[in-house]
């Protein structure tokens, strides 16, 4: 059933969206743990190897034991990155796409602002999200046996409405907290550059103080693992989302602010406010898709 300012076209848009959200989220978390078992399998495989050479001379089962996972290390590290490949990643961003798009449509239609004034705006809507899905067919696997949530439509009814639920919701709700999430793991991913690179220089003195050949031999694995870190903070690409998502942040700050001035506003107004709105949130979109599928 249908909740205020709703129709039966867009409450079945509205479930569409959210099971092309699923979609997007589960592809996403799948290529977390695939990033995530590459560089704990690259890791072990480093580790393992060396710990294997040096327990031969005092237990020769042990030894063998680690040798063995770290040959079971090495070859699980390039099957583990195929979950993290350029296809699917290209998968995962198609879908937030589409998931975005269709979630757009849906504001701007319940505030009843442009292209959505005119009385035939039901079919306007089936149209526009028509289309973005017939652009996305081929992904029909992606989103097959997905069930839409049981969720109400957002309580938008007017420029106010979407300026509390989309605006300020993409503003507090997705983009700062973004930014802010990804400046975590982009300083996580520096600390542990930085004590590696440590705890390197620490084991080549020992090596070269005491003349220790165990200790030497770890210093080409702590360089490995380290490489290892950086490359996996680099593909997650930290540093350049934070940037991303503070620059949207910043834009959609700027045009809050300059609703906030507007006493009273237009109906021209609104419907620039959502066009300034989505076309922010289109660009940080496309720009976001374009670095993940650059590669």
């Amino acid at each position: 059933m249908s909740t205020v300012g709703g129709t039966a076209v867009v409450d079945d848009v509205w479930r569409a969206q959210s099971i092309w959200s699923q979609a997007a989220d589960r592809s996403r978390r799948s290529i977390g743990r695939a990033r995530a078992a590459t560089l704990c399998a690259s890791v072990a495989a480093g580790v393992l190897g060396v710990a294997s050479s040096q327990l031969m001379l005092s237990s020769v089962e042990l030894g063998r034991v680690c040798a063995f996972l770290a040959l079971l290390a090495a070859g699980a590290a390039p099957l583990a990155a195929r979950g993290a490949a350029p296809d699917r990643l290209r998968e995962w961003t198609r879908l937030r796409s589409v998931s975005e798009e269709l979630k757009s449509q849906v504001y701007v239609y319940l505030a009843k602002l442009a292209p959505y004034r005119q009385p035939d705006r039901d079919a306007e809507l089936q149209r526009r999200t028509d289309e973005v899905q017939t652009q996305a067919a081929d992904l029909a696997a992606a989103i097959r046996g997905i069930r839409p949530a049981d969720r109400p439509l957002p309580p938008v009814t007017d420029p106010a409405g979407y300026v509390s639920g989309r605006l300020r919701g993409q503003l507090d709700g997705y983009y700062r907290p973004k930014a802010d999430e990804m400046a975590r793991r982009a300083r996580r991913v520096e600390r542990c550059g930085v004590a590696l690179a440590a705890l390197s220089v620490l084991l080549g003195a020992t090596a070269g103080a005491f003349a220790a050949e165990q200790a030497a031999a770890w210093i080409p694995v702590v360089a490995a693992v380290s490489a290892s870190v950086v490359s996996h903070g680099a593909s997650a690409r930290y540093v350049a989302l934070e940037v991303e998502y503070s620059r949207t942040a910043g834009e959609l700050d700027r045009i809050l602010r300059w609703w906030g001035r507007l006493s009273p506003a237009t109906g021209a107004e609104a419907d620039r406010l959502a066009e300034r709105t989505e076309h922010v949130v289109s660009v940080q979109n496309e720009g976001w898709m374009a670095k993940w599928t650059a590669d």
